[in-house]
């Protein structure tokens, strides 16, 4: 670690280019392998993570921009809560926001639906927990008084819009609960919470269901029972939305964030990654055009382009 700290205070004093910072950036990842390793969980190849974290700032060149103590910070949070970033998996994400009151751009960290539902899962004790959108014209019902929900599809015709969302869970004890929110509210919701809601890199711009779904979930999660949370779903919950300044390890091998709620929502001015479609949002598959980021023969993990049958 004596190592990375050298290379950020040499950094800090040193305004270099967007290309040159970009090596130290890889430089100081692979002077943290070792952390990065302990933070992670088992199943998740250390390789492989920081693969993703060089592939995530070469698509998205502004995360390059953001200050290297929270550019670290939120590599470091999705280590330790297990959760690949900037992938088409959408665990978590992270977005360079400009915070134009301390003159610097930080990390905004945001959990994805699938990362919420993996941590969930993890904990060993729910028999079933999900969230899917409503539409128009399918056949839905709930009553918060009983838990009781009736969704059935439209089997003929157009579904219709979206006008909904919900989420449900079920424990293995057999304890429920049910928490709808309809569109308008959550986009609500989302222009309220989420500090990076109208910047085009931001998830509710281009996956704006899957966020409304991660948001009922996050709701749904509060009414369940306390002796099921895992301190990696706390985690998760609490640096949701939140700007990531800097963190600190402790003595037991924890990180300790240091973390801002307190930012103004503004319009995003960033350009739209390399691999993402202008008009549409959709993630390309073409493989990712290198710059003098990376070191020769490097390619960037072609697993994040094969989508898995989740939704």
């Amino acid at each position: 670690m004596t190592n990375a700290k050298n290379a950020l205070k040499k950094n800090a004093q040193n305004k270099a280019p967007a290309k040159k910072q970009n090596t130290t950036v890889r430089g100081l990842l692979m002077a943290m392998k070792g952390e990065i390793q302990n933070a992670l969980p088992s199943y998740l190849p250390t390789d492989k993570f920081i693969r993703t974290a060089l592939t995530a700032i070469n698509t998205t060149p502004k995360l390059a921009e953001c200050t290297q103590d929270s550019l670290l910070a939120a590599i470091m949070n999705s280590a330790q809560l297990g959760l690949e970033f900037n992938t088409p998996l959408g665990e978590s994400y992270l977005i360079p926001y400009e915070n134009k009151r301390e003159g610097v751009t930080t990390v905004n960290f945001q959990i994805g639906y699938q990362g919420l539902l993996k941590l969930a899962y993890n904990t060993g004790q729910f028999k079933r927990i999900t969230a899917r959108e409503v539409r128009e014209n399918e056949d839905f019902y709930i009553n918060y008084g009983t838990g009781e929900v009736k969704h059935e599809p439209c089997l003929t015709g157009d579904s219709g819009d979206v006008i909904g969302y919900y989420a449900i869970y079920q424990t293995k004890d057999g304890g429920q609960d049910v928490f709808y929110m309809s569109k308008a509210d959550a986009e609500k919701y989302g222009r309220t919470y989420s500090k990076s809601y109208n910047y085009k890199s931001s998830p509710w711009q281009s996956n704006f269901d899957a966020m409304a779904k991660k948001s009922c979930l996050i709701q749904v999660l509060k009414y369940a029972p306390k002796a099921i949370e895992s301190q990696k779903l706390v985690e998760a919950t609490k640096t949701d939305n939140a700007n990531i300044k800097s963190y600190k390890k402790e003595d037991d091998g924890s990180i300790n964030l240091d973390v801002d709620y307190e930012v103004e929502v503004e319009e995003d001015k960033e350009e739209t990654p390399k691999n993402v479609d202008k008009e549409t949002g959709e993630i390309k598959s073409e493989d990712i055009a290198q710059t003098g980021f990376f070191e020769d023969g490097f390619e960037p993990v072609k697993e994040w382009w094969i989508l898995n049958d989740r939704k």
